[in-house]
């Protein structure tokens, strides 16, 4: 038997791409609009260094995760949009 490359499932990019994908397009295709229970980023709000928070953009409602939050703005990965740290929503 043949130990894994990496320890961790969550570590591997293609895991974390794959992850990504399918949470945009759950939120693309629910019934439910999960958009709807988001609430915003504040001062207050922390991500897990290991497994991340899930932010949305709020102009064109994809995400992605992100690890830590010691940014004032960030640059959206699929509308090259930037937006201010308070205006992201956290699924």
């Amino acid at each position: 038997m043949k130990p894994p490359t990496t320890p961790y499932k969550w570590k591997d990019s293609d895991y974390v791409k794959w992850s990504e994908d399918k949470l945009n397009e759950y939120l693309k295709t629910s019934l439910l609009n999960p958009l709807k229970n988001c609430t915003k980023v504040n001062r207050y709000t922390r991500a897990n260094r290991t497994h991340g928070k899930f932010i949305i953009c709020p102009e064109c409602n994809k995400g992605s995760y992100v690890y830590h939050f010691s940014w004032s703005a960030l640059s959206c990965q699929h509308c090259n949009t930037m937006i201010d740290k308070h205006d992201w929503k956290l699924l």
